[in-house]
């Protein structure tokens, strides 16, 4: 008798300390309906940016960048020679900044017109955008390049490697860009402070906390948290290829999405908190509410809104696969583009951003990557 009372109070002690995990979703049907949906040609990938009088802009697969108003009309639309899978950045004087496949970083004006265009090679992320206005931009040529608002060459740095994913601002300046299986810690004036290696090759754009951890994940499925000196913190492995951006939620928990099918929320000290199961791979950086609700999209077509615990609160089904980042409107309403095309309007519970460090991919609404950006 004394033996089988001993095998329980260890197994409840087992199910007391171990990590949470979701293996059940559970819906809560709160939100998650259509407010609207704007069609264009082809896939959107691209992470939508809202600028201060709610205006959405999002680039397509069919060259074009479009800017919507809030109620899901067309303000007007811009062409440039090729795919934009890069992300809108919004600049404090409102100029819009666009990469494209076309080998050019693009400036628009609010109304949609051209201020300048800057010859690079192609790029496939989105531009960073300093405290003092100075764009950062990293290309397919394998350079990171520094401009300035006027649209003028400040530097390039040659990274030798293809550079397919955003750079990122540190609180003191510091632009972060990874390359391969490297992470490199870029000073202002374009000197390089320090690499770090990961001995895989990294498949994420950078998010920074408060102090100074920046946060990357590789292709062998696990994240890494680098300090600011450039050595490692810790490291976290989920269970597949990791192709998706980490953000960073209230109280330090990051949020990572795997191809293994789940979205994974990670302590600030490298420990599993919970594991969400959606029905296919996750590719897309999430974003974090203000109420604290998680979205993130999937490739089972489907965006997720997930409760703080790990639990499901509803889900909206689109027309194809959702490898676009959501952003979130200051009135709740979540908007997140498909391969199907369209950019979707959803009802959500949340206002705005949660107050962390780093709670959508690049940063913020206007998409600055920078850690202390609007």
């Amino acid at each position: 008798m004394r033996n089988w009372l001993l095998i329980l109070l260890l197994v409840s002690l087992i199910f007391i300390f171990c990590d949470e995990k979701v293996t059940e979703p559970e819906e809560e049907d709160i939100g998650g309906t259509e407010e609207w949906i704007f069609e264009t040609q082809n896939d959107i990938r691209s992470s939508p940016a809202i600028a201060s009088d709610g205006t959405i802009y999002v680039g397509s697969g069919d060259g074009r960048l479009y800017a919507v108003s809030p109620n899901g009309s067309q303000e007007w639309v811009f062409s440039t020679g090729s795919w934009i899978e890069s992300s809108p950045a919004i600049g404090n004087d409102g100029t819009i900044y666009v990469g494209s496949y076309d080998d050019t970083l693009y400036a628009l004006n609010p109304d949609g017109t051209l201020k300048w265009k800057f010859a690079t090679g192609d790029i496939g992320s989105s531009p960073a955008i300093g405290s003092d206005g100075t764009i950062y931009v990293s290309s397919l040529d394998s350079n990171l390049y520094s401009i300035n608002p006027y649209g003028t060459l400040n530097w390039k740095l040659p990274i030798n490697w293809h550079l397919s994913f955003s750079p990122a601002i540190g609180n003191y300046g510091t632009i972060y860009v990874v390359s391969r299986d490297k992470l490199h810690a870029i000073n202002p004036d374009g000197s390089e402070k320090w690499t770090f290696i990961f001995g895989d090759i990294v498949a994420s754009s950078p998010a920074i906390s408060s102090n100074e951890t920046i946060y990357v994940a590789a292709w062998n499925g696990k994240l890494y948290a680098v300090n600011w000196e450039g050595t490692e913190n810790w490291r976290f492995l989920t269970g597949g290829w990791v192709e998706s951006s980490p953000v960073i939620g209230p109280g330090g928990t990051i949020y990572l999405g795997s191809l293994d099918d789940s979205l994974y929320a990670i302590n600030f000290d490298g420990s599993r908190k919970w594991t969400f199961p959606t029905g296919g791979d996750v590719n897309g950086a999430s974003a974090v509410g203000s109420d604290g609700t998680i979205y993130v999209g999937s490739y089972d077509d489907t965006l997720y809104a997930l409760n703080p615990n790990g639990t499901r609160k509803w889900a909206f089904a689109t027309g194809g696969n959702v490898n676009s980042s959501p952003a979130i409107g200051s009135d709740g309403t979540i908007y997140v583009g498909s391969d199907d095309g369209n950019l979707y309007a959803i009802e959500g519970t949340s206002e705005g951003l949660a107050n962390s460090a780093w709670p959508m991919f690049h940063h913020d609404l206007k998409h600055s990557g920078r850690v202390n950006g609007p």
